[in-house]
């Protein structure tokens, strides 16, 4: 091979190797984007027209083959706020195990959700407090007399056996509504 072609054969990877190479700009921003809609609630005695609460099955174990053999998944809780031009306000997010005792109480305050957003809360593989008879109950409001459609509220579930993976979702159902 000649001189020239073999500076020509470096030239050519160099250059590949640098145009392959993806720029960093110092800050390892994620490809999803966060939630910026989210504003605690500061008023106090401020004036709800409707409020509801949702049920949301939630299912930490799941048995495999017998009763003895649980599978454990993680889950996501995902509250969608469905309304394109009117926030709503998330009132409360409770966290019950199998036999209804409250594990956790997701809210310190109440929160507003912005127009189209999505507020997502994760149960890890790890914990296993829920059981397989976990559940969520939400209860979120609108503003003074503001009619506005209901968020969507599911739960999705993940897990693997082996090297296979599988997940399945399920819907919020409203419980009460005044």
């Amino acid at each position: 091979m000649s001189i020239h072609l073999k500076k020509v054969s470096i030239f050519i990877l160099i250059l590949l190797f640098f145009s392959c190479n993806k720029e960093t700009s110092g800050s390892a921003e994620s490809p999803v984007p966060k939630l910026t809609q989210f504003k605690p609630v500061q008023e106090v005695g401020e004036e709800r027209s409707e409020i509801q609460k949702i049920y949301v099955p939630i299912y930490s174990s799941i048995y495999n083959q017998f009763e003895e053999n649980l599978l454990h998944l993680s889950a996501i809780l995902s509250i969608r706020n469905t309304s394109i031009k009117k926030e709503i306000r998330i009132e409360r997010v409770d966290y019950y195990d199998t036999n209804g005792k409250l594990i956790k109480h997701y809210l310190k305050q109440p929160f507003i959700l912005g127009k189209m957003s999505t507020k997502d809360y994760v149960i890890s593989e790890n914990d296993l407090e829920g059981g397989t008879g976990a559940n969520f109950i939400v209860e979120w409001s609108s503003h003074n007399d503001e009619k506005v459609s209901s968020p969507l509220v599911e739960s999705i579930m993940m897990g693997t056996v082996g090297t296979k993976g599988f997940s399945f979702s399920s819907r919020g159902r409203a419980i009460e509504k005044h």
